[in-house]
């Protein structure tokens, strides 16, 4: 099947919570039971690092009351790691000092192998000495509030200028058949995937390692501009396999959390859809 173009750049604004998973210690209870001291890592923070540099970034974990002594809590790395082992490294521990409510550790990141929208997930490990039970909560001048989230996310992407935009495909019973493309305001291809080298033929996603009913997601920075976006199915039925397996498509500006287009499984051939980066 002979195919259009289009263009897809992805871009990741800079974010930094302070939303953390909290752990109840049962150090400086006082023998009440409410009077609970938490502490949990900051949510997440986005790096920017260009192919083989090496960054250095700083993580935190806060407590709600400071303590008398040091207090150290050990760290562990996430399943849900999507940056190679090889380059990044995480402490073993971090320690919160006496008299304090803050505790640093250094993350190291290297470029390496790195695609937009990697990730490396810290989270705290359960220690017998404290209560295993976990409270998600915003900390915000010793106030817990709010439900978030239980892990510490460090999101990886290349400089960018402009505007980073996620593309994430759902892919049905059929990711052999699904391509597409996305075009700038002149029409020229600025971006594509499941297309052989010369554009012109669908070679799907399941030669590339996807799975039925996976899910494909990238991140790229766009600049300024009106854009194209096109989605191919070599059969003709789009990505729908039956009404309980469909697929489905959306880009969504990670700025400021705006959705840019979105579709089902149901298109046929093709659809397409423009949007505008401001």
């Amino acid at each position: 099947m002979k195919i259009m173009m289009l263009k897809k750049s992805i871009a990741f604004f800079t974010a930094l919570t302070l939303t953390f998973t909290m752990l109840s210690c049962e150090e400086d209870n006082s023998g009440n039971s409410q009077a609970v001291n938490y502490v949990g890592l900051e949510n997440y923070q986005t790096v920017e690092l260009s192919d083989a540099e090496t960054v250095v970034v700083e993580g935190r974990i806060l407590a709600s009351e400071a303590s008398g002594s040091d207090r150290t809590f050990n760290l562990v790395v996430d399943p849900s790691t999507t940056h190679g082992a090889a380059n990044f490294s995480v402490p073993a521990s971090v320690t919160i000092p006496a008299g304090s409510k803050e505790g640093i550790y250094e993350v190291t990141v290297v470029g390496n192998g790195l695609v937009d929208g990697n990730k490396i997930v810290v989270s705290l490990e359960a220690d017998e000495a404290t209560n295993q039970s976990t409270f998600y909560g915003t900390y915000s001048n010793g106030v817990l509030t709010g439900v978030g989230s239980a892990k510490s996310t460090f999101n990886l992407f290349r400089p960018c200028a402009s505007v980073r935009a996620r593309l994430s495909i759902k892919f049905d019973n059929y990711p052999e058949e699904t391509a597409w493309e996305l075009y700038d305001a002149d029409f020229n291809v600025i971006d594509s995937g499941g297309l052989d080298p010369t554009g012109s033929f669908i070679t799907g996603y399941a030669a590339l390692g996807f799975a039925d009913r996976s899910t494909f997601s990238v991140v790229k920075c766009l600049a300024p501009g009106t854009y194209t976006f096109v989605i191919y199915d070599d059969w003709g039925d789009g990505m729908y396999t039956s009404s309980t397996v469909s697929g489905s498509y959306s880009m969504n500006n990670l700025n400021n959390g705006a959705s840019l287009f979105s579709g089902g499984g149901d298109f046929g051939s093709f659809a397409e859809h423009e949007f505008v980066i401001e």
